[in-house]
């Protein structure tokens, strides 16, 4: 099958689950794709400056642009379920040298509709679906559970403050160990002065062109700034015990086959006593069953990592990549999963709706299905 045929095996799949056939917007306010993705894919975001001297941005995904056209519309007409199916161009720098600029995702979002895990494990066994019609085996599946960390977090009882920097710390690569190092040493007297300084951004930015240190990783200087006063209010709370560094480390540790999961999490958070993660857990065990219910081969091929789904930001819940030979890790045929808020946060709190959604990337299983 050439691309256009994959595409159509594709969007038969998710069409016939029902939805509404969508292309929104190809361009975009910056300041949405800037704040709701993660330090990877802001660097590769296609930024531009508008005849009026506005930054834009051209679609890094097709969630954001139809979550912002279902904002509008729930704010115009008030709430109701809604499913979309799309297959539409979006535009991101590549992630790998034989990745292309532009390409084509398949997919479907649903808004609206109940929050639960056989909703998740629905979902799933839809894109795996999907995946399967174009004639690919996934090789591996990854998944995650950004609702997972932060119970721990909220569980463990610590001062608000670091509970707050450890969520932040959660959403970098390598964040949370660089809060658990950092914690117990004190900010530089210079790093200090500038968030003492009546303008700590300009303070910060002077900091840095005199040790010659560049921006790096797409966080502004008040992002930065942010992190270095969440820092300082940690350390003044007086850092963390002994025992939830423990638990964070052993969490942040957590890889294993997805039937496995529910077990080695359960018998952590009894082993650190921490009994107000049970309600997560108990959803995450439910949904754990309904996928390897729904999708067999799973039990084979999924894994679950406690620290994955830091790519786009606006994701607050279950998530998962299937992966193919033939393709590096950073290139998954297929990715998907919930984003609860991410309507509320796109109408500033005006309207709300549960989210989930998955895409299929039919160039990439062009490539797998070459090399077969």
């Amino acid at each position: 099958m050439n691309h256009d045929a994959l595409v159509a095996v594709a969007r038969a799949v998710f069409e016939a689950a029902g939805g509404t056939p969508i292309d929104p917007d190809y361009v975009m306010p910056a300041d949405i794709p800037l704040e709701l993705s993660g330090e990877v894919v802001r660097a590769r975001l296609c930024v531009f400056t508008d005849n009026r001297g506005a930054e834009m941005v051209m679609r890094p995904d097709l969630t954001l642009p139809v979550a912002q056209r279902e904002a509008a519309r729930l704010g115009a007409e008030g709430a109701s379920a809604k499913t979309y199916t799309y297959a539409a161009r979006a535009f991101r720098l590549p992630a790998a040298p034989d990745d292309p600029f532009e390409f084509t995702q398949v997919g479907l979002e649903r808004f609206g509709y109940a929050r639960a895990p056989e909703a998740d494990a629905e979902l799933f066994a839809l894109v795996h679906r999907a995946v399967e019609a174009c004639g690919v085996r996934p090789s591996s599946i990854v998944t995650g559970d950004l609702a997972i960390f932060p119970a721990f977090i909220d569980a463990l009882g610590l001062p608000s403050v670091s509970t707050d920097l450890l969520k932040r710390a959660f959403r970098q690569e390598g964040g949370v160990r660089a809060v658990l190092d950092a914690a117990a040493h004190p900010l530089e007297p210079e790093v200090l002065a500038v968030l003492d300084a009546a303008e700590p951004e300009g303070a910060l930015q002077a900091l840095l062109t005199a040790r010659s240190i560049p921006l790096a990783g797409g966080r502004s200087l008040a992002e930065i700034v942010s992190g270095l006063n969440a820092k300082r209010a940690a350390i003044a709370a007086g850092g963390l015990p002994v025992e939830a560094r423990a638990a964070i480390l052993a969490l942040r540790e957590v890889e294993c086959p997805l039937a496995d999961a529910p077990g080695i999490l359960g018998a952590l958070a009894n082993s650190h006593g921490l009994t107000g993660a049970g309600d997560a857990l108990e959803a995450f065990a439910a949904r754990v069953e309904a996928i390897l219910s729904r999708a067999g081969s799973a039990r084979r091929t999924a894994t679950f990592r406690s620290g994955f789904g830091r790519r786009f930001t606006y994701y607050d819940g279950f998530v998962f990549e299937i992966l193919a030979d033939g393709l590096t890790p950073a290139q998954p045929v297929a990715a998907g999963g919930r984003y609860d808020g991410l309507i509320a946060g796109l109408s500033g709190a005006r309207v709300s709706a549960t989210g989930i959604g998955g895409v299929v990337r039919p160039d990439r299983m062009i490539r797998v299905r070459r090399s077969a």
